[in-house]
């Protein structure tokens, strides 16, 4: 299925992460209120005519994970952090003090980014008792990261499960085109299949999801994924979401820095670049279609 969608962009205002969290995540007007908010949301959604829908997606991106702290402890270019094999030299860079062992290849959150992950998790919590609506769908790329940053900030809301893996219980599902920019960097390879239903048991893994990672090339075989391919494959993946959420207003997507520009770009919000362990509240209205139409400016289509 096809989608056009339209940013509402009336209800949230983004400011700086660090105040954001604070308070209800740029909720408009202040100091935000919730009740109204679903009010708003809801007369909105019985104006829809058929085929059309209003989606509010709440967009994060993973805490710090391991390639992350690499380039911000010792301040090594990021194209190195990302693509060098697990060993990185004194030599080349001082600041380093020895050799540093790290598993790039589909990196674990650090402490950092747990306790990010945390933070947020809490914020939420928060904001629920003020009335905030939760969502009814979890979505996440197949890496690691992004698998614990859903658990962690999601997790108080399955008690029961919380102690069964990374995934906190949460039962989300796993889209392979929400992951980060393909190919040459070997922090975005992930993990087999067999490895991510252990560590995340709570999880439905889509037929698309092979036991070892199909879509991964090595820079020996191609270049950096375009930004044209990355934004038409998230395009592909919020389509996806959208076919599987049916009639969900309220939606969770926990992603990557790129992937979630690729997203925005695909659904015509703003260009933002969040900070790791951020979230942003999107309002959307979707429309289905069967074929190309004529759109204007803030209109994108996938």
């Amino acid at each position: 299925m096809k989608y056009i969608y339209t940013h509402i962009k009336e209800f949230f205002k983004v400011s700086d992460w660090n105040e954001d969290i604070q308070g209800p995540f740029g909720l408009q007007p202040p100091p935000g209120d919730w009740a109204e908010f679903k009010k708003g949301i809801a007369e909105l959604q019985q104006q829809c005519p058929e085929g059309e829908a209003i989606k509010v997606i709440f967009a994060a991106r993973h805490g710090q994970a391991e390639h992350n702290a690499i380039k911000e402890r010792y301040q090594i270019p990021d194209e190195i952090v990302r693509s060098c094999c697990h060993l990185i030299r004194k030599s080349k860079w001082p600041s380093a003090q020895g050799q540093i062992l790290y598993p790039i290849l589909d990196p674990d959150l650090t402490d950092l980014g747990r306790s990010q992950a945390a933070a947020l998790g809490h914020a939420l919590q928060r904001e629920a008792k003020r009335g905030m609506p939760l969502p009814s769908k979890w979505y996440v790329s197949p890496m690691k990261r992004a698998g614990e940053t859903c658990g962690i900030e999601w997790g108080w809301l399955f008690e029961e499960s919380k102690g069964k893996g990374k995934g906190h219980g949460v039962p989300a599902t796993v889209i392979e085109n929400l992951r980060e920019h393909l190919h040459v960097h070997e922090c975005d390879k992930r993990s087999s299949l067999s490895e991510l239903q252990r560590d995340f048991p709570s999880f439905t893994y889509t037929p698309e999801t092979t036991e070892e990672d199909e879509l991964w090339q090595p820079g020996e075989v191609r270049g950096r994924e375009t930004e044209e391919e990355l934004v038409a494959r998230r395009g592909v993946g919020i389509a996806q979401v959208l076919d599987m959420s049916e009639d969900s207003t309220y939606i969770s997507i926990t992603s990557h820095s790129g992937a979630l520009r690729g997203i925005y770009k695909s659904l015509g919000v703003p260009s933002r670049s969040l900070v790791v362990g951020e979230m942003n509240i999107l309002v959307l209205r979707v429309k289905k279609i069967e074929e190309l139409i004529e759109m204007d400016k803030e209109t994108a289509e996938y």
